[in-house]
């Protein structure tokens, strides 16, 4: 399952990223990842949520290609994720929103294989988001 929460800034995505990931958390029913790339999540986030800091990593992870490759880095480094939130994915991610359409097609893979909830926020236009990304509404 892949969930896009979408809104302009200020509207609250990172906060229902942060309760949705906190929750799952909760439920003991497997790990639960938290990435962003500026570490303002940190102390927000339950001490079971496995935050990771992009911004602390010496190579930029910044094409939708180089952050697939490290998603299935942490899924195959651990079995147990039952959930993946990406806070700011067009952030992290400096290709075009339209060009992403494979990237969240391979992550749909990712999350059929493995049994992984992702959960990415995107700033923008709910409206003018591409046919894509509003199926994940």
């Amino acid at each position: 399952m892949i969930k896009v929460i979408c809104g302009k800034k200020g509207v609250g995505k990172t906060r229902v990223l942060v309760e949705t990931a906190n929750n799952l958390a909760s439920e003991n029913s497997g790990d639960v990842v938290f990435i962003d790339g500026t570490g303002q999540s940190m102390y927000d986030l339950k001490h079971k949520v496995r935050f990771i800091n992009l911004s602390e990593f010496p190579v930029r992870i910044n094409r939708a290609c180089s952050f697939l490759g490290f998603l299935c880095g942490i899924i195959s480094e651990d079995y147990d994720i039952k959930g993946v939130f990406v806070d700011d994915i067009t952030g992290i991610i400096e290709d075009e929103i339209e060009t992403l359409s494979g990237f969240f097609e391979e992550v749909d893979k990712l999350s059929s294989k493995f049994n992984i909830e992702f959960h990415f926020s995107i700033e923008g236009d709910p409206q003018s988001m591409p046919d894509f990304i509003k199926a994940y509404y």
